[in-house]
Formats: structure tokens, C-alpha cells, sequence
């Protein structure tokens, strides 16, 4: 067994990851200044991605939060794929691999975490990761990291889509100064069709992401893989995502902090620094308060998992990618 599938073996069977890849640390060398895998982890080659896959109950909880108002079900979701399970066992495994990769062979490793209390304070606002990473501060683009290592690929919404999970994983990454081999990117089938769904953007409360006819679009490329997905607009998704207005609010009401779907960067730090502490999750982004492109993305077997739920109101059609 080679090196590289040694480790991803390791990934799968001893730190029970649903998903991993490999990724040429130059598949980012295109990324902004202070994001390049290099300016991380000097010496850096390879990106290890890898990731768990959400319990279907939990999302099945915040469609139940969503369509029937029943917004105790809002923190199983918040708890098990947002803030608690996901990220503190995401980072508790990549610590312990970091820490077998340097024993082991010698290696530098760095820890990329996707969530903000372990990684990032924002540059500019309170923003949504796949809205806008770098603005969130965000270290590493953790999703373009595994479209490189050939886990799947964006989809429409701007999330990242895995033919076994749809958006609905929680990823993280490591960089390592090991020279790994990395996997091919995805060519199977496409796993978005806009033209044919667009639930995303049907189901979007303040349309931040555009219908797929607008023609508002932008391209995603990464190691000669391109792909268009909408240009969204992420101040729209963060008045939604993190509460910003009382219909959006949760189970902790919040006043309405902005009037409107396109406020100014400024508009969204003040209206976060109003909004209250007890509304706040433990990554102090409580990004749950939304989540509908996630939930209703019909990739990878949606109706044979949700539909029993009788929640359908937005018909995604058949998508089993």
C-alpha cells in the first residue's frame, strides 16, 4: 500500500472519516495572498481533506424547525451539525493526525479547522464560509482544498457537493510538507443541474443566491476543473444565516437589525455587534438559523431519506447522483 493510501486508510478506519482525498498543495497556489497553502505551512505540498457526514435526524430536525416552527428542534441541528459534533471531533482527529504525521515520517502538518471558534476572526463582517471564506477569515479555502482532492464539486448554492452526501459533510484539512499523491478530481456525473432544480434558490429567504436564468454567475476553477456556479451575494445569506432580523431569529428573539436583503458591510458589523449574546451559538456565528440550501439540496437521494417527513412543500424532484 503506498503512502498516500496508507493515510487515507488511516483517516477512514482508525479516525472513522466518511470522506478523504489528497490535493496537491499547488492546486491553491492561486488563492490570495496569506492563503496560499505556502504562506501557511512553508514547505507545504499536499493538502489532506477529509470529513464526516451528517446524521440524516439531524437535518430531518431542522426541517422540522424550518416548515413547522417547532424551533426546540433547531438546536439538535445547531448541536450535531454545526457547532458541537462535527467540528470539536474534526479537530480533535486532525490534531491527532498532525501529530502521527510529524512522529511518524517526520513531517510538518498543519491544522486547517473549518469552524470559527478554533480558526478565524473575521476580516470584514460576520460572513458565511461558502459566502465568502476570506471575508469570514477563514485560513484555507477548506471546499476548493477538496474539490482539488477530488471529493466532488460546488454546486449552484456555492456549496460543496459530494456524489455521497450532497452538501450535507462537515470537512476539514491538513497541511503536510509530505509529498502525497493526489487523487483525480471528480468526473462523474454532475451533481448540480440549475436548469433543471434551483431549489436552492427558490427556497432562499433573501435571495442571495439567484435563480439560475438571472445570469448571474461566476467560475470556480482548481487544478483545470472549472465550474460555474451563481454569483451570491453574501451579505443577503448573512442576514438570514445568522439571525439579523426577527423572522430569521430562532428560538431567541432578535430584533429586526436589518430592514433590508442588501446592507453594507458596516450595516452587517453593527447589526451583528446589537444582536444578543444569548442568541449567540459556541462559535458565536450561529450560521444554523438558515441552512435551507443545505436541507433542501436534493443531491444524493433526498426524497428516499426525507420525503416520509411529509415536508415537501418545495419539490425537489428526483437527483441521485
Amino acid at each position: 500500500m503506498s503512502l498516500s493510501e496508507q493515510i487515507k486508510t488511516r483517516l477512514r478506519e482508525a479516525h472513522d472519516m466518511d470522506l478523504a482525498g489528497i490535493a496537491p498543495a499547488s492546486a491553491l497556489s492561486g488563492e490570495p495572498a496569506g492563503h496560499r497553502p505556502e504562506d501557511l505551512l512553508p514547505g507545504a505540498k499536499s493538502i489532506l481533506v477529509f470529513g464526516r457526514a451528517f446524521a440524516d435526524g439531524a437535518v430531518q430536525a431542522q426541517f422540522r424547525a424550518l416548515e413547522q416552527g417547532r424551533l426546540s428542534d433547531q438546536s439538535a441541528y445547531a448541536a450535531y451539525c454545526n457547532d458541537l459534533a462535527p467540528n470539536i471531533l474534526l479537530v480533535n482527529e486532525g490534531f491527532e493526525l498532525c501529530c502521527w504525521l510529524e512522529a511518524r515520517f517526520g513531517a510538518k502538518a498543519l491544522l486547517c479547522p473549518f469552524n470559527v471558534t478554533q480558526s478565524m476572526i473575521p476580516d470584514h463582517y460576520p460572513g458565511m464560509f461558502f459566502a465568502d471564506p476570506y471575508g469570514q477569515g477563514m485560513p484555507l479555502d477548506i471546499w476548493k482544498a477538496a474539490m482539488a482532492a477530488g471529493l466532488g464539486e460546488f454546486g449552484w448554492s456555492n456549496r460543496f457537493l459530494t456524489p455521497e452526501y450532497g452538501p450535507r459533510q462537515m470537512l476539514c484539512a491538513v497541511l503536510t510538507t509530505l509529498e502525497l499523491t493526489p487523487d483525480a478530481p471528480y468526473a462523474g456525473a454532475p451533481l448540480c443541474d440549475p436548469a433543471q432544480c434551483g431549489v436552492c434558490a427558490r427556497v432562499c429567504p433573501t435571495q442571495a443566491i439567484p435563480a439560475p436564468d438571472s445570469g448571474r454567475t461566476k467560475s470556480v476553477a482548481v487544478v483545470g476543473k472549472a465550474q460555474t456556479v451563481s454569483d451570491l451575494d453574501p451579505r443577503a445569506c448573512t442576514v438570514a444565516a445568522l439571525g439579523l432580523r426577527r423572522e430569521f431569529s430562532g428560538r431567541v428573539p432578535c430584533p429586526d437589525l436589518i430592514l433590508d436583503n442588501a446592507p453594507t458591510q458596516d450595516e452587517l458589523v453593527e447589526a451583528f455587534r446589537k444582536k444578543p449574546i444569548n442568541g449567540l451559538s459556541v462559535e458565536h456565528y450561529p450560521r444554523y438559523l438558515c441552512e435551507r440550501c443545505l436541507v433542501y439540496c436534493p443531491v444524493r437521494r433526498w426524497k428516499e431519506r426525507f420525503a416520509d417527513t411529509g415536508l415537501t412543500r418545495f419539490d425537489p424532484g428526483e437527483k441521485n447522483a
